[in-house]
């Protein structure tokens, strides 16, 4: 699930790289791809919820497991978002050096650390204290995220022309802190899951 999660969130740096070179036919694929993600990461949340049933109650941490399927699910929702709403950014407005430069930092620190979210869930299995370690490079790269999502919001609100460009910008640079949350959040499930193994 975590691997799927990295998978769309590198693909939302292809749609921003489509819709800079007015690519529409790559902004299409983008998007399915996402879907694509989306609906395999629902798929094997579902596949875990029937193995976990089946093994019983011999699993202490259950419903520890559950609940971290279910917010490394949430984190492709927000990505599926994100891809949305980057999709009605207009050309002319994102190719403007002061937006572009911030919002490929912005998406790079996101695939960072959704990426280190998926090592953080796979360490589980074969080193749950390297998997609370890398929870807290998760914590620290969610902080840079929130200091440029700050950083990028005071640019937009100063220096931007025309409300629906406004509107739009300020809704994806938020789409990105919440997947960005969403990941934090990932990351405490999967500590809380390794302090029980």
């Amino acid at each position: 699930m975590a691997r799927r999660n990295t998978d769309a969130a590198r693909v939302l740096n292809e749609e921003f790289q489509a819709l800079l070179s007015n690519d529409r036919a790559g902004l299409k694929a983008s998007m399915e791809k996402i879907k694509k993600a989306e609906e395999d990461v629902v798929a094997l949340r579902r596949a875990l919820i029937r193995e976990l049933a089946q093994v019983g109650t011999l699993l202490m941490n259950k419903e520890d497991l559950l609940r971290l399927a279910f917010v490394i699910e949430g984190i492709v929702g927000y990505i599926n978002g994100t891809a949305f709403k980057i999709s009605h950014l207009r050309r002319p407005v994102v190719k403007l050096k002061k937006y572009r430069e911030p919002l490929t930092e912005l998406l790079n620190l996101l695939i960072e650390e959704i990426s280190k979210q998926n090592e953080c869930v796979r360490a589980l299995s074969m080193n749950p204290d390297q998997a609370i370690e890398t929870a807290g490079q998760i914590q620290k790269i969610e902080s840079d995220i929130d200091n440029k999502h700050r950083e990028l919001m005071n640019e937009v609100l100063k220096s931007m022309n025309g409300y629906r460009d406004l509107i739009e910008m300020k809704d994806v640079i938020q789409s990105i802190e919440d997947a960005s949350d969403a990941a934090l959040r990932a990351a405490d499930s999967t500590t809380i899951v390794a302090l029980g193994v």
